[in-house]
């Protein structure tokens, strides 16, 4: 299977998906490591490409659940934009993280940092 396809596979499964596919992953590593220590293993790249799927499979896997943590926190508002945060105003690292629009100078002026 080729990189980009592998990719595109990984990210439309879902985060269960993702989970199995990790376990699989480790047991292939894991059999790998045991069959090349015993000389039977003829590919030895093998593990390195199933380290680097894993790898990946594991960012696609936080990536998701990130995502679906700040949806669970800040769900939409139904088109109504809000200024303040819902839980009283206190700033949180899950609503910084939201606020995409803002940069960084406007930010640190924000938190009353020295900005250069």
């Amino acid at each position: 299977m080729k990189l980009k396809d592998f990719k595109n596979e990984i990210k439309v499964l879902d985060i269960a998906a993702l989970v199995a596919k990790a376990k699989a992953l480790r047991v292939e590593i894991n059999d790998g490591v045991l069959d090349k220590n015993m000389n039977k293993l003829k590919n030895l790249k093998s593990i390195s490409k199933n380290r680097k799927d894993l790898a990946r499979v594991m960012t696609v896997l936080s990536q998701k659940k990130m995502i679906q943590s700040l949806e669970t926190a800040h769900p939409s508002s139904g088109g109504k934009e809000t200024t303040r945060p819902s839980n009283g105003g206190e700033v949180t690292k899950a609503t910084e993280f939201a606020k995409t629009e803002k940069s960084a100078k406007e930010v640190k002026e924000e938190k009353g940092e020295k900005v250069s």
